[in-house]
């Protein structure tokens, strides 16, 4: 009884240790599916909230960026920061010294955050330049640089899959961008596609930076666009609308804080392709609530290459997905 009792009163410890607490607290607070899920759809009002404020789009992103980081660091008790100790990272490091910095999770941490307050910087000036519609789709061509530069930051291989897929999504871009030169201004298309560009660096620091806390670039992200744009903050001066300010805070709280916290009790529990499937709500609803709220109807050409992107990108995960089962059988049967 003795031996059999001994295992379980040594892995007691460790589910209150701090990474067991938060795992649990995670578990009990929200299904990880439906995290995931609601993050994507309060994403997907960013859109209609920004065509509505009538502010600076710099000074709209460096306000949302305060209230977003206010929000994650109440939620996780952490406030933003520039360095990880080893302590702070997997469990593998708790011995190591309380002083000693991890370097390849700074780095990872750093990049992240710096990668992140630019898809944020770049967004909302492309939201106010071109089509809501066109922004967040231009946005989601995230995986093409994923797929590119994955291999060579995060060692993941690609195969006729992933190439067919870029091919598709390419040609869904020009689809999209030949549709709307006359509804959206090609600089917030330049500038949307960029943003997409620092998206996908975004996700792949993400994924380098699995054994720390993903809270933290994304909480990084906020004071870091948060400092850029005070001083179009101050020359902005305050919004002359009424309604701006509650606008301002839901893009804060709603839009960045809350999505944060929920992607990050999130993607801790569902796999990656399958948690990419799920946020795909946010590009398909943005443009239906600007169409709904800000009569913003995007052009026919413009719906179909967004749709085709959308297609290929979902085409992709699903069978990237299916061969990873089909090899997970081939190897149980072996």
């Amino acid at each position: 009884m003795d031996q059999n009792s001994s295992p379980t009163q040594k892995r007691a410890p460790e589910t209150g240790s701090k990474t067991g607490i938060s795992c649990k607290t995670k578990k009990a607070a929200i299904n990880p599916v439906a995290a995931l899920a609601l993050c994507a759809l309060l994403w997907s009002f960013g859109g209609v909230i920004i065509k509505l404020i009538k502010w600076d789009a710099l000074a709209i992103a460096g306000i949302r960026s305060l209230l977003g980081m206010i929000t994650v660091t109440i939620a996780f008790r952490r406030p933003p920061k520039l360095f990880i100790r080893r302590e702070e990272n997997s469990l593998q490091d708790q011995k190591a010294r309380p002083a000693k910095i991890d370097a390849r999770a700074t780095v990872n941490l750093l990049l992240g955050g710096i990668l992140y307050a630019a898809t944020m910087l770049l967004f909302v000036p492309a939201t106010k330049m071109t089509t809501a519609a066109n922004a967040i789709l231009l946005q989601y061509t995230n995986p093409i640089y994923i797929i590119i530069f994955g291999p060579l930051l995060t060692g993941e291989k690609n195969d006729w899959i992933d190439f067919v897929a870029v091919a598709g999504i390419l040609a869904g871009m020009i689809l999209l961008l030949w549709g709307d030169l006359g509804g959206g201004q090609m600089t917030g298309n330049i500038l949307a596609l960029l943003s997409g560009v620092t998206y996908g660096g975004t996700t792949i620091f993400l994924r380098r930076a699995k054994q720390s806390h993903p809270s933290d670039s994304l909480n990084l992200s906020c004071l870091l666009s948060f400092l850029f744009a005070l001083p179009f903050i101050a020359k902005a001066g305050l919004p002359q609308s009424a309604s701006s300010y509650p606008a301002l805070i839901c893009l804060g709280v709603f839009q960045i804080g809350l999505p944060a916290v929920l992607l990050s009790l999130g993607i801790e529990k569902v796999p990656a392709l399958s948690s990419v499937i799920i946020t795909m709500i946010e590009p398909m609803m943005n443009p239906v609530w600007v169409a709904l709220f800000a009569g913003e109807v995007p052009s026919l050409s413009s719906i179909f290459g967004g749709l085709v992107i959308l297609a290929f990108i979902i085409a992709h995960v699903a069978l990237k997905h299916a061969a990873a089962k089909r090899k997970l059988l081939e190897s149980n049967c072996q």
